[in-house]
């Protein structure tokens, strides 16, 4: 499949920033190489190879999956057409790593399953963030039972966004929301860490596009419980927190592109240790707590190049070597457990609507 140097040769799909941020660090990735790129457009395509030397500009995207010098293609197009290019390119018996989310509906991450079981073709949802080495740290730590016995995750994950009917976020053609935006990075890591939830609760608000600007939902584990709020309507603390009956973890900040975990005695500590927030004030706030001389705290860096993406990239390429249909940390259940999870929240009434600008 790929070329003697054992590396995977990658196809983008797309063209956007989440595209280029892919063509920039799959120079980071072992194992793998940028190899080609197609959009509807052509032009566009040409205009990226441009800007990454080296790679091949297709015409379209079926001229890519049938092409011998693409092994491996990454869907980074917009989210109502994951599930369509995925599907292109299983077909095609392209292995192929998709954006978040996955696709926009339970039925579609089920179609796409089926496909990659009919294919024996690997595929991949790209949540990134469950390959940053701080994250796999965390996870480490609990599984170790080092912060003993979970009994809380908090987090806040929202970013205000000016409200335009015609872009993404706002757009119910486009699959906009926050749910499916940036939510899903929120549940994914509560399953990552505690596994499938026992209990589901939760409210959203409505835009006046009719799509969630945001949503507080509450994922029961057992003896932990999650309380996650995703949000266009507002910028806020954008921490992951652990508590444990032992101590606590932060990752953070953004915790999505963690470079920072922190460990603390307690709630309390670790909120006066690692405060949220990404404007100056809490960036000086973070300064100033990562100098006190707080009994048992513990602050790790765990640098990343470039955006991270190069984390999940390698993951991708080695599972693909190997002649796997799915990543062992990040299969398609897991996939379709995080979309039935928003479908749940979102197959409620909204609890309220929003009003731009208020």
């Amino acid at each position: 499949m790929s070329r003697q140097d054992g590396k995977i040769r990658w196809g983008i799909a797309s063209t956007g920033a989440v595209a280029h941020a892919f063509a920039q660090d799959i120079r980071s990735a072992k194992g793998a190489v940028l190899a080609g790129v197609a959009s509807r457009d052509p032009q566009k395509a040409r205009r990226f190879a441009g800007k990454h030397p080296g790679i091949k500009a297709f015409d379209s995207l079926d001229a890519m999956v049938a092409s011998d010098l693409i092994d491996a293609v990454y869907v980074a197009s917009p989210h109502s057409a994951h599930l369509s290019q995925a599907l292109t390119a299983l077909e095609a018996r392209k292995p192929v790593l998709v954006e978040k989310p996955l696709t926009t509906s339970t039925r579609g991450v089920k179609r796409l399953s089926e496909a990659s079981f009919t294919s024996r073709t690997f595929a991949m949802e790209a949540m990134w963030t469950r390959y940053l080495p701080a994250v796999r740290a965390a996870r480490k730590v609990i599984r170790a039972g080092q912060i003993g016995t979970i009994r809380s995750i908090r987090s806040e994950l929202t970013r205000r966004r000016p409200f335009d009917p015609k872009n993404r976020f706002f757009d119910p053609a486009q699959a906009g929301g926050a749910l499916l935006d940036i939510g899903v990075y929120q549940i994914s890591l509560a399953c990552f860490f505690l596994g499938k939830p026992e209990t589901i609760e939760g409210s959203w608000t409505e835009a006046p596009t009719g799509v969630d600007v945001a949503a507080e939902l509450t994922l029961g584990f057992g003896t932990a419980t999650a309380h996650l709020s995703c949000g266009f309507d507002r910028d806020g603390d954008n921490r992951f927190i652990i508590e444990g009956d032992k101590g606590t973890l932060v990752l953070g900040i953004p915790f999505i592109g963690a470079r920072i975990l922190g460990r603390y005695n307690s709630p309390a500590m670790a909120d006066l240790a690692f405060p949220g927030g990404e404007g100056f004030a809490a960036r000086w706030r973070r300064k100033i707590g990562a100098r006190l001389p707080l009994p048992g705290a513990k602050r790790k860096i765990f640098p990343v190049p470039g955006t991270g993406l190069s984390c999940e990239i390698e993951a991708a390429s080695n599972a693909i070597r190997e002649g796997r249909m799915e990543e062992p940390d990040n299969t398609l259940s897991d996939s379709l457990m995080v979309i039935e999870i928003v479908e749940t929240i979102l197959a409620q009434d909204p609890k309220k609507s929003w009003k731009p600008g208020r």
